[in-house]
């Protein structure tokens, strides 16, 4: 038998138990199986939404001025300021959803200049679990008001005096 005509039948032959292969699966019920895929697929994407946040950063600068104060109010979200020696403050928010990332859009941070420079969380996002973590760079000599968080405050590289006159209301 030539080569070739042996290369043509082997074909065919697996072409044949491919066909009997799929004729076989199509008989067998699928029913109770694909539910059990989707609902450890979609369990698995449920997983992966909860755990792994959709993020955005904002970047914004305050050109602080001699005596005025600085107060946060961060209901959900941690807070870390950070002394340096600049005469600004820098304040890098990083919005965090878990379940749509279009509920970035419903958490915001906000900024008062009347008395000092007020900065607060506002959220009207359907997660609970929405929040703004902020890194505050403040000059080493900024004055304090009032700084609130359910979270985590840190403060970094400021000096005792400073930390002596903060009043944190909650950090649990």
């Amino acid at each position: 038998m030539n080569m070739e005509v042996k290369m043509k039948a082997l074909t065919l032959l697996i072409i044949l138990l491919v066909c009997l292969n799929l004729t076989a699966l199509s008989n067998t019920s699928s029913i109770n199986r694909v539910p059990k895929i989707t609902n450890q697929f979609s369990n698995k994407l449920s997983f992966i939404e909860r755990n792994k946040p959709y993020t955005k950063n904002i970047c914004t600068n305050y050109a602080i001025k001699p005596g005025e104060k600085l107060s946060v109010y961060n209901v959900n979200g941690s807070i870390k300021f950070i002394g340096w020696n600049k005469n600004y403050i820098k304040i890098t928010a990083i919005k965090r959803t878990y379940h749509n990332c279009n509920y970035l859009n419903d958490i915001h941070m906000t900024l008062n200049t009347l008395n000092g420079l007020n900065i607060r969380t506002v959220s009207t996002s359907k997660d609970c679990r929405a929040r703004i973590d902020y890194v505050i760079n403040v000059p080493k000599d900024t004055l304090f008001g009032e700084v609130y968080s359910k979270e985590k405050i840190k403060f970094k590289n400021l000096p005792n005096d400073i930390m002596n006159n903060i009043l944190v209301l909650s950090n649990r």
